[in-house]
């Protein structure tokens, strides 16, 4: 596989990734959902309290990382090649070469990229795959329309049955 990072082809689609007031919302609405229903159970009240701080601290993660993108370790841009390879820009400038794994999803109104690093990264982070969250108002929609038709369209899961030589199909 060629390296996105070493290689000269130009890429399918590049793109830089805005803050996401709606992702931000749906993350808040959840997150204090989820602490509104916590209160109603039996349970001790320290344990309330406990899960409710866990719940805020889990919100203040989630917001920075995935909707703000404050968090030096927040995609901001994104790179995808003729190799069906995405390149990663983080805050802190960090490039990450990425396979595109079969899990991601792709809707009118949302993609989800998980990505698994082509290089082992330092310390734990090699175990974990990255996940991208696109919502519309993140992102140019002329910039968004493409994403999903490149998913939808060009990109196969190399594990699909219906694609049994592993192929990336172009």
């Amino acid at each position: 596989m060629i390296d996105p990072l070493a290689s000269s082809t130009p890429a399918l689609l590049s793109t830089r990734l805005k803050p996401s007031v709606r992702l931000a919302l749906l993350l808040g609405f959840a997150h204090f959902a989820a602490v509104g229903l916590l209160w109603p159970l039996t349970l001790p009240t320290a344990l309330k309290l406990a899960g409710s701080a866990a719940l805020v601290a889990s919100l203040f993660f989630y917001l920075r990382h995935y909707a703000l993108l404050s968090s030096p370790r927040s995609v901001t841009g994104l790179e995808i090649s003729d190799e069906m390879t995405c390149t990663l820009q983080t805050r802190g400038g960090e490039r990450i070469a990425c396979a595109l794994l079969g899990s991601s999803f792709v809707a009118p109104f949302l993609a989800v990229l998980e990505l698994k690093p082509l290089r082992p990264l330092t310390s734990w982070r090699r175990y974990f795959s990255h996940s991208v969250v696109i919502l519309p108002d993140g992102i140019d929609a002329e910039e968004f329309r493409r994403l999903r038709v490149l998913l939808k369209w060009k990109w196969k899961d190399p594990k699909d049955p219906k694609n049994p030589d592993g192929d990336v199909i172009v």
